[in-house]
This record gives C-alpha cells, structure tokens and sequence, in this order.
C-alpha cells in the first residue's frame, strides 16, 4: 500500500513484537519525512518496551497515517 505523503493530521509510528496482532503506538509527526527518520533511528538504537521496560521482540515498525477520526477522539 502506497502511504499518502500529504495527511493534513500527521502520522504514527507503531511497533509490533514478534507474535502480537496489534499496533502499538510509539511517537507522533506531523510530517512523513519525520516519521521515517524516527523509524529509521527505531531500527539502529531498539528502544525498550513502553510498558514494562525490557527489550523487544524483533519489532516490526510501520508509519501509519493519523485518521481524522483518531483527531476528533484526541490522540
């Protein structure tokens, strides 16, 4: 899926661990551009778990656009 560079509402950047089904939000952009640098320093220093503080599980991370719907129910 092609993402779409120009989303008035920004983006998130999600991890999810090696065999978990949901996204988990880990920061917010307001541009694509910064959204892939951020994911780009994501794959070189790993952070640890938001939650529990331990090393993740081969996260997989995705840039996913912010919905305006997401934006009415305040992020």
């Amino acid at each position: 899926m092609k993402p779409n560079l120009h989303n008035p509402y920004g983006y998130k950047v999600c991890y999810k661990e090696k065999g978990s089904k949901e996204y988990i939000h880990r920061f917010l952009t307001r541009s694509y551009r910064e959204a892939k640098e951020i994911k780009l320093m994501y794959h070189r220093y790993p952070p640890m778990s938001s939650t529990d503080y331990r090393p993740l599980k081969k996260p997989e991370w995705v840039i996913i656009p912010i919905k305006k719907s997401e934006v009415k129910d305040g992020i």
